[in-house]
């Protein structure tokens, strides 16, 4: 797959899951933008360029710190930039805008922005070395680049036997994006790479427990994981969601079902 189909691909899967991305239970996305926000350590005047911005969670926890300051927020997705704009409106947030644009073809001029912040999404970049200069080329010298992701084990165990039923329709997860940057090491190797420096590196664990099955589900439908389960057919859906309800019941707890979601957090600064 070419980069151009690559990149249509993650637009359209987005574009379907967006009207349920902000769903409870998918409300791991919200903390884990106030984490990266607060690792920032904003003074409250910078101009801020929030890459994959999605349905804004990093782009509105950056703004609420920014009393005199601005956040552009790209995406490829209209879908999810709709819903960042209803969610901007709805907590009377004014210091932000919102652009369906690619991040390679930015119209941005050199140090247009003070820092740069990416949530969950340089590891959906072809060339992630090339994104995180790309980053860097519309930020000043001595400004912050801060990325997250995930580690390993997310979402485990119930992910792994998600993907074990997919194999047994004769459907192939193909290779998780956030794998890329799994661990402290590989971020710090791309932040060198990309001659990024003094990078901080942290982990924060923001899981919790999920009510039931419901809320699983509404984590697996309203995510990349739904474009695996499109390819099944309405009467297999139906099956595949009642054997993977049965099997996750050794998984419950009195307390519900336990989400394991550890975010990595990198900072680094754009040499002067």
């Amino acid at each position: 797959m070419n980069d151009q189909n690559r990149k249509y691909k993650i637009k359209e899967t987005f574009n379907v899951a967006s009207a349920g991305y902000d769903k409870p239970a998918l409300r791991f996305f919200r903390s884990s933008a106030e984490h990266l926000a607060n690792q920032m350590r904003f003074e409250g005047r910078e101009r801020i360029l929030d890459v994959a911005t999605g349905t804004g969670a990093v782009a509105l926890a950056c703004a609420k710190q920014l009393v005199n300051g601005h956040v552009t927020g790209i995406d490829l997705s209209d879908g999810m930039l709709k819903q960042a704009s209803s969610k901007a409106a709805l907590q009377h947030l004014d210091n932000l805008t919102f652009h369906c644009m690619d991040l390679e073809a930015m119209p941005f001029p050199p140090a247009e922005f003070d820092d740069a912040v990416c949530g969950f999404g340089i590891f959906f970049m072809p060339d992630m070395e090339a994104a995180l200069r790309c980053i860097a080329s519309v930020i000043k010298p001595g400004g912050r680049i801060g990325i997250s992701s995930f580690t390993g084990d997310m979402m485990e165990p119930m992910s792994q036997k998600f993907v074990d039923r997919l194999q047994i329709y004769g459907i192939e997860m193909p290779p998780l994006s956030w794998k890329r940057l799994d661990d402290a090491e590989k971020h710090q190797s791309l932040f060198a790479m990309a001659g990024i420096t003094q990078v901080e590196t942290r982990s924060q664990q923001v899981g919790y427990f999920l009510t039931g099955f419901d809320e699983w589900w509404d984590i697996l439908w309203n995510s990349g994981f739904r474009g695996m389960l499109s390819q099944l057919s309405e009467k297999e859906l139906t099956r595949f969601k009642e054997d993977h309800f049965a099997e996750l019941q050794s998984d419950t707890s009195d307390e519900g079902l336990w989400l394991n979601v550890e975010v990595l957090i990198s900072v680094g600064i754009k040499p002067n």
